[in-house]
């Protein structure tokens, strides 16, 4: 257990460096993430009340 808990210290100190957090996402990105993950899901709902 006290390994596991250092182990878990390790990785949140990593986490918590600005360094180690990685970038923002681009507009490429976000716009997939909304397509895929907000419109595709809604347009999905209200298909299914119709068919």
């Amino acid at each position: 257990m006290q390994q596991q808990t250092g182990e878990l210290e390790r990785r949140l100190r990593l986490l918590e460096n600005p360094a180690e957090q990685g970038e923002d996402f681009d507009a490429t990105s976000w716009f997939w993430l909304l397509l895929l993950g907000v419109v595709l899901p809604i347009i999905a709902l209200i298909a299914g009340w119709y068919v």
